[in-house]
């Protein structure tokens, strides 16, 4: 029969060996529990803390089958390894600040209404899980960058990535669900999936958004079709907005930023890009003063020219953005009003998505005064 070997640290333990292994830990209330930055301390056993000066740099790899982390106040620790199938449960706040891996088992967070569980990553690194190893519940990250999250519900592997976080005080947390959510759906998104969403919650800062990609493999909507991210309020039947997306590997990327706290996967109709063929910049109705282009937004990439009766280029603008967008306006200050009056082409170039080949539209524009 294996014996089981536990320790109960009390009084000061400051490791600085490179490697140590227990069966169990449990850190009293007035134990100081702490290590180098290169301390690696294996477990295949419970690791219960009731101490506040709990700051073990090192990292800490739980080797057993199925392990509980308990703390009765907030834990730093340097790193976090997942080294063992069968689920890691976590109760209490946790903090990792330079490595989180998972390579096997499930870091399932305890929702228990006085010390659920919480786990904060603030490394550099970007993140990676895989199908066997995730968490269950949500995960925070904070820094700027690309956040990605290995995550999922039961044993549904549902990641996703946040891909240009600028907001770097901001905790940012998201948890996945292998069910569907309640949505209005306008003319351009014609379904959603019935079989996943995720929820971002924010605390500490404000989350401005970022562009999102969402875990497509799996997802109940067509594939043949043109996949979407679609974000909304957390409200019943809110109104689901089409951010575009493109297709790559096992992910679907939204062009535009998401800043609502609920994502899925749609299926977005063809998209109709017209360019409006008048522009009158000198009355004071304050309409048609700039170039506008219907659905400019739902495009990957694009170049837009301005030419004049000879071909000569008037204006190029790289990724243009309508003036009058609501979320992402263009704001280069061009005065259509300098455009002599008469007849100009506009020339559209774009993708729809990464992978897509280049399109162009053309269109005659009239200049009147």
């Amino acid at each position: 029969m294996k014996r089981l070997i536990y320790f109960l640290l009390t009084g000061s333990f400051i490791f600085s060996v490179k490697q140590i292994g227990f069966a169990q830990i449990t850190v009293g209330a007035l134990t100081e529990f702490s290590s180098s930055a290169t301390t690696i301390m294996a477990t295949n056993g419970a690791i219960r803390n009731a101490s506040t000066r709990f700051n073990f740099q090192g990292t800490i790899e739980l080797t057993g089958g199925n392990q509980l982390l308990t703390t009765s106040s907030p834990v730093t620790l340097g790193g976090l390894a997942l080294a063992g199938s069968g689920n890691k449960s976590m109760e209490g706040a946790w903090t990792i600040t330079q490595a989180l891996h998972f390579r096997q088992g499930l870091l399932v967070l305890s929702l228990a209404p006085v010390n659920g569980g919480r786990i904060l990553y603030t490394g550099s690194a970007t993140l990676t899980g895989n199908a066997n190893s995730y968490v269950n519940g949500t995960l925070f990250q904070r820094g700027v960058g690309t956040h990605f999250y290995p995550i999922g519900e039961g044993a549904t592997y549902l990641p996703m990535s946040l891909n240009n976080v600028q907001d770097g005080d901001a905790e940012i947390g998201v948890r996945a669900f292998n069910s569907g959510v309640s949505l209005t759906l306008p003319l351009d998104i014609s379904e959603i999936a019935n079989n996943r969403h995720w929820r971002i919650s924010t605390s500490g800062s404000t989350f401005r958004g970022s562009p999102a990609s969402l875990y497509v493999p799996g997802s109940s909507v067509d594939g043949s079709g043109q996949l979407v991210v679609v974000h909304a309020e957390d409200a019943p039947d809110a109104t689901a907005i089409n951010l575009g997306g493109g297709v790559s590997g096992d992910l679907v990327s939204s062009f535009l930023a998401a800043n609502k706290p609920i994502l899925t996967i749609g299926i977005g109709e063809r998209v109709d890009l017209r360019i409006l063929d008048l522009i009158t910049p000198f009355n004071a109705d304050n309409i048609n003063d700039q170039l506008k282009i219907v659905n400019v937004e739902y495009t990957f990439n694009n170049t837009v020219t301005l030419l004049d009766r000879w071909g000569v280029p008037v204006k190029t603008w790289k990724n243009f953005r309508n003036y009058d967008d609501p979320i992402n306006p263009n704001t280069d200050g061009f005065d259509f009003s300098r455009l002599s009056p008469g007849n100009y082409v506009c020339v559209l170039e774009f993708q729809l998505t990464p992978d897509s080949p280049a399109q162009k539209v053309t269109q005659m524009i009239t200049v009147l005064k």
